[in-house]
């Protein structure tokens, strides 16, 4: 499938992923997981949502955090309980992660309990959000949501805060569709675009960042909010572009980067009126960080195809693939 459809289809995707967590949830005995330290880990577009995922922990009082993966092969103990995303599950990093650290209790999300990282975990909790394309969209969603639910167990929270999310899907991607013609016409053949954000949203920066360069192969890079302030910001002008996830700091901060004269793309659940040069996509407040990560990416995904097409890149094929990034896949004999 294209990558517009893929996008295009997350509500159904989401709300199918839903159905098949809650049925796995209802009986999946998550307690082994409730140990005084929690890692979530993943590699690529997985370690954003491991971000993500770890700062909701957090925010709900637990020692939790977002580990990378390859910080773990060599067998250190870093945590009690470890969370491993991958949507294949054969992220060779993250398998190893898993398997190394024998000592933690380990629970794989993935679209197949036969994987190699399902295979390497106590527990799994399956995603069924059909197909994706590259770069990924159904794919980072759906893990989003599963591990939100698992972790909305894990917590004992009845709040049910995904419920709602494939009917909040389908209004943000259309709110945000609408705003992609300007965004078209403000950032034509950028030579550079940061991404910004704090706490779970410097997560959604990163996934953002990584579509960026994925799809209209745009140098991109995701920066926490108060570090970009101490720097990073410097190279920024007219020439280049900046895409900010929050209500706080971002705000001035948009509007800041909007009198200097550098395009801005600001997502965020604040009333803000657009700039001469900066373009506002308000989307709905959720409680729960991983709800807000999933409406926050729509308009990242979209932004990323509008460039992509621009660039005449549209549904173009990866260019450099590595042989050892995934684990094999036996051939049927």
């Amino acid at each position: 499938m294209s990558y517009r459809s893929t996008i295009a289809r997350q509500p159904e995707a989401l709300a199918d992923t839903y159905a098949a967590a809650r049925e796995e949830l209802a009986v999946l005995d998550l307690s082994s997981l409730d140990r005084p330290v929690i890692g979530v880990t993943g590699i690529g577009a997985s370690f954003a949502a491991a971000v993500v995922g770890a700062a909701e922990l957090q925010a709900k009082g637990r020692r939790a955090f977002a580990i990378r993966a390859v910080d773990m092969v060599d067998g250190r103990n870093l945590c009690d309980a470890l969370v491993g995303l991958s949507h294949r599950g054969r992220s060779v990093e993250t398998v190893a992660a898993l398997e190394k650290l024998s000592s933690a209790r380990r629970l794989a999300i993935t679209n197949d309990p036969q994987s190699p990282l399902a295979k390497a975990a106590e527990l799994h909790l399956r995603l069924n959000n059909g197909s994706d394309a590259t770069p990924s969209s159904t794919g980072y969603t759906a893990t989003l949501l599963a591990m939100g639910m698992a972790f909305e167990k894990l917590l004992g929270d009845t709040s049910d805060a995904f419920a709602a999310i494939p009917k909040l899907v389908s209004e943000v991607l259309a709110t945000a569709g609408s705003r992609m013609e300007r965004v078209g016409k403000l950032f034509p053949a950028r030579r550079a675009i940061d991404c910004v954000g704090a706490g779970a949203s410097l997560g959604t920066a990163d996934g953002a960042s990584l579509l960026l360069r994925e799809a209209a192969r745009i140098p991109a890079s995701a920066y926490d909010t108060r570090h970009y302030l101490h720097g990073p910001m410097e190279s920024m002008d007219g020439t280049t572009g900046v895409v900010l996830f929050g209500a706080g700091r971002e705000v001035e901060l948009a509007q800041h980067l909007d009198r200097i004269g550098c395009p801005a793309l600001l997502v965020t659940t604040a009333d803000v009126a657009d700039g001469e040069l900066l373009t506002v996509v308000k989307v709905p407040k959720a409680d729960n960080l991983i709800a807000q990560g999933i409406l926050d990416i729509l308009t990242a995904q979209l932004f990323a195809a509008e460039l992509s097409d621009a660039a005449g890149l549209t549904d173009t094929k990866f260019r450099y693939r590595m042989s050892d990034t995934k684990v094999p896949v036996p051939e049927a004999v």
